[in-house]
């Protein structure tokens, strides 16, 4: 097809979901700081009016490409926790990987996390969990790991490559970003979801975009989850394109004591599309283990 004629096609999609970058969804829209860590800023987003506490803060780490703001449905659950919805930099040092960089900036005074908290992990987000469960168990009071990133031998690599399909050039990310959001947030993701997802994942470079998809790809966590001492829920979508049933199961079975819940309706971004059932999962669980 003509450049020209992509062009006209984009510009006729529905602006909701080919959103701008400063194109805030109904719903998402969350006051952010900005905080130096280690050099390089990370977005900190929170819930005006939730809990102050600092003994129950809930850091919650979103997926590929994701902001933590895709995390806003978890709303609700704000009144009891003080979530803080942190965001990995839009880019980081070719000195380490994207996973290093991430673990160690979560560790750092310039953070400014809790002595302990939990620690809620999404996709990619799940994998920055898993590393910093192994490494400072002792600072973890509960994990959730929502469709879990553990290896990838348990990843279907077609769907991982598919995800980048949202940092090619215009007018095209207008004609395929869309569809992959779709995909990974199934059919029962509200459009104010998608968009958000959308927008977001077009502000990151595609190198660092690549750099992640590198550590995904890299990662094997399979064999050390059996000393991960830390109480653990698992959160899979039944209907999830980019990791397998299987491999949640794997993850929750490798765990000592981990519990499996699955929404089998839901794709790989439970928290966004199935809303009530997963606050209502995680809720139950912070509250056995954060209290």
């Amino acid at each position: 097809m003509p450049e020209a004629s992509l062009t006209a096609a984009a510009s006729e999609l529905p602006s909701r979901l080919v959103p701008e970058p400063e194109d805030i969804q109904h719903g998402y829209e969350l006051p952010c700081e900005e905080r130096r860590v280690r050099g390089a800023t990370s977005r900190l987003f929170t819930f005006p009016g939730g809990c102050e506490d600092p003994t129950r803060t809930v850091v919650c780490l979103p997926g590929l490409g994701a902001s933590g703001r895709s995390f806003a449905p978890m709303r609700p659950l704000a009144e009891d926790w003080r979530l803080l919805l942190w965001t990995p930099p839009l880019q980081t040092p070719l000195t380490h990987t994207p996973l290093q960089w991430n673990l160690a900036s979560l560790t750092h005074p310039d953070a400014q996390l809790p002595e302990r908290f939990a620690l809620v992990g999404s996709s990619f987000g799940s994998l920055i969990s898993l590393a910093f469960a192994l490494e400072h168990p002792e600072r973890l009071k509960a994990l959730v790991l929502v469709s879990p990133v553990a290896s990838v031998r348990r990843v279907r690599r077609g769907a991982v490559a598919l995800s980048t399909l949202v940092r090619i050039p215009k007018p095209f990310a207008f004609l395929f970003a869309p569809t992959v959001a779709r995909i990974m947030g199934g059919r029962f993701l509200p459009p104010e979801g998608r968009a958000e997802i959308v927008r977001e994942a077009r502000r990151i470079a595609p190198l660092e975009m690549l750099r992640r998809l590198k550590d995904i790809l890299d990662a094997d966590y399979l064999g050390a989850l059996e000393r991960l001492r830390v109480p653990t829920l698992v959160i899979h979508g039944g209907r999830d394109k980019l990791v397998t049933l299987a491999s949640a199961r794997d993850v929750a079975t490798r765990i000592p004591g981990a519990r499996l819940e699955v929404l089998r309706e839901a794709s790989h971004l439970p928290y966004m599309s199935h809303t009530d059932a997963f606050n209502a999962f995680v809720g139950d669980f912070l509250s056995q283990h954060t209290t």
